[in-house]
């Protein structure tokens, strides 16, 4: 109170009766902080929504690439097994008749060494078809095969050989031939064959 009475009013700055005195820059670094957070946790998550679609992206590639393999490995084994068992249809298959026991089959092997052996021997089979006055009709009764990639299978084909006698009598024997089959230009060729033992001998 002053001297002469009158109420004294001591002034504390203009921010005094709200206590906020000095507390404007403090609040807009406070803000700025908050706006880089923001900023941050945004750039972080674009980060890793682009990485996740990437690793879709990859994973679809890999899940068509295995997708067209295995439609690939599907086609050759089709086709691979219906070369094989026309081939060997034709290798069962003869007569002593002339022109029919020529074995023609032997110059379409692709192994040299197979095909240099067949030959050396196909001179003697034909005698021994003629001597013996005999006829065969081969059938493939079923075949399998085993995939090694898109260009080669290997093919197990089982057989029910007809085979007639001078006398006209028919006895069926059934054996097994291994083939190695090749793409060769788009074809599929013998690589080699195997003849097994006769079934169940």
């Amino acid at each position: 109170m002053s001297g002469d009475g009158t109420p004294s009013v001591t002034s504390k700055g203009p921010d005094a009766k709200s206590g906020r005195s000095g507390s404007g820059p403090s609040t807009l670094v406070i803000a700025l902080v908050a706006l880089l957070l923001v900023a941050l946790v945004g750039c972080g998550w674009l980060v890793k929504l682009n990485r996740d679609k990437d690793a879709d992206v990859k994973a679809a590639h890999d899940r068509a690439k295995v997708i067209d393999e295995l439609r690939a490995e599907k086609k050759a084994d089709q086709e691979a097994v219906s070369a094989a068992k026309a081939f060997v249809t034709k290798v069962t298959t003869y007569s002593f008749q002339p022109g029919q026991h020529d074995f023609a089959w032997v110059e379409e092997l692709l192994n040299e060494k197979v095909r240099t052996q067949l030959e050396q021997r196909s001179a003697d089979l034909q005698k021994a078809i003629v001597a013996s006055k005999t006829s065969a009709k081969g059938e493939v009764v079923d075949a399998m095969g085993r995939v090694v990639d898109a260009s080669q299978v290997e093919v197990l084909a089982f057989v029910d050989q007809a085979i007639t006698d001078p006398s006209g009598k028919i006895s069926v024997e059934e054996s097994a031939i291994r083939l190695v089959m090749k793409s060769v230009d788009g074809k599929w060729r013998v690589d080699t064959l195997t003849f097994l033992n006769k079934v169940g001998a």
